[in-house]
């Protein structure tokens, strides 16, 4: 039983670190369209207090990347 035990313990593992490397994988890119999208639905919401700065800040980062792509393509 002993051997049987560990041989599922292995395979286990083995599963969870096959889990690990999908994860890495996944792509998370956004494409020009996806970009103006985001940027279009935010400058139509009202923000308030700390959502300000952090909606600022996002919006930068979208603009730069949407230069980015807009560069690239």
């Amino acid at each position: 039983m002993g051997s049987l035990s560990k041989a599922v313990g292995d395979k286990k593992e083995v599963v969870k670190q096959e889990q690990k490397i999908l994860e890495n994988d996944i792509n998370f890119d956004l494409n020009v369209d996806e970009i103006k999208f985001i940027l279009a639905k935010l400058a139509q919401i009202e923000f308030k207090g700390v959502e300000i700065e952090f909606t600022y800040n996002l919006i930068v980062k979208l603009q730069e990347h949407f230069r980015y792509l807009s560069k690239k393509d």
